[in-house]
């Protein structure tokens, strides 16, 4: 008697091996991206988001409606400088503390109001959870960040002249292209650092004081150390390049081809320690 050959779907599986049901992981994401989103961008606490994104926007609308300001409204390399420096403000302050207060809270909050054990007695695995929650976070961190760097750019050359040649023969549409870009990244990056952070500390504040004076002086910081940051990849990418100062440590800049994968597998580990403290959470409504 011949042995019939085996097929893919003859091969026994390994004791207690089940293929992931990734159809079910979507349904179980796209549901709690729902809530959550609801929850992001329609509670109390958005305003304060709202406030944060609007307040680069508000700086180059007053700048466009204040007389004197401009001096030459035909110089559009002007535009392009003062902007790099806006987007400087808005790097690493405005994105910087959103993501604190979006990512931050994402596990923290949970805990706080004491909803969080709702959705571990729901048939979701945990690692699903906190990738629908970072997923959330990024998505609003984006749109409201995205939105004020695309708003941004657009009212800081609306005064000038000649912006038709800018956008349609120029680099202006690759300009607007590559910060917003940076603000992608800089979301998905600090993101990660934070949603993971909420796991080791009770408040965001003490782990943001560190991180933002490591980005802070990232220019004084020697070539080797300059590697262990956000900011330094992310300069890379910003089209308009500024001076650091006459005290910085110049280096090369990484190239597209490092910094990207470099950023990517930055937030792939940080993830993975999520997923990781997650599995491992138990619940404990103690008095803060």
């Amino acid at each position: 008697m011949s042995a019939e050959p085996l097929t893919p779907a003859s091969v026994p599986s390994p004791a207690g091996a089940r293929p992931l049901p990734w159809a079910l992981f979507r349904r179980q994401v796209a549901a709690i991206l729902r809530l959550e989103l609801k929850k992001t961008f329609l509670g109390k606490r958005a305003l304060g988001l709202y406030v944060l994104a609007a307040m680069p926007v508000s700086i180059v609308v007053l700048r466009s409606v204040v007389p004197g300001v401009i001096d030459n409204p035909t110089d559009l390399g002007e535009a392009s400088s003062h902007f790099a420096l806006l987007f400087q403000f808005l790097l690493r302050l405005v994105i910087f503390f959103g993501c604190i207060e979006i990512f931050g809270n994402l596990i923290r909050r949970e805990m706080l109001e004491r909803t969080l054990h709702y959705y571990f007695l729901t048939p979701v695995r945990r690692e699903v959870l906190a990738s629908a929650k970072y997923l959330t976070g990024l998505l609003v961190a984006f749109t409201l960040f995205g939105a004020s760097t695309a708003a941004s750019f657009l009212f800081a050359y609306a005064p000038y002249r000649g912006l038709d040649r800018f956008f349609l023969h120029g680099p202006g549409v690759g300009h607007l292209l590559a910060y917003l870009g940076v603000t992608f990244l800089a979301c998905l990056g600090y993101g990660a650092v934070f949603l993971a952070f909420g796991f080791f500390f009770k408040s965001p504040a003490i782990p943001a004081v560190i991180v933002f004076g490591w980005e802070g002086i990232n220019f004084l910081l020697p070539p080797l150390l300059k590697k262990i940051s956000i900011i330094y990849y992310l300069q890379a990418f910003c089209p308009v390049p500024l001076s650091e100062g006459p005290f910085a440590l110049l280096t090369e800049a990484p190239s597209a081809w490092v910094a990207v994968p470099g950023l990517v597998l930055l937030t792939a580990v940080l993830l993975a320690i999520s997923w990781k403290k997650v599995r491992g959470m138990e619940i404990s409504y103690e008095e803060d």
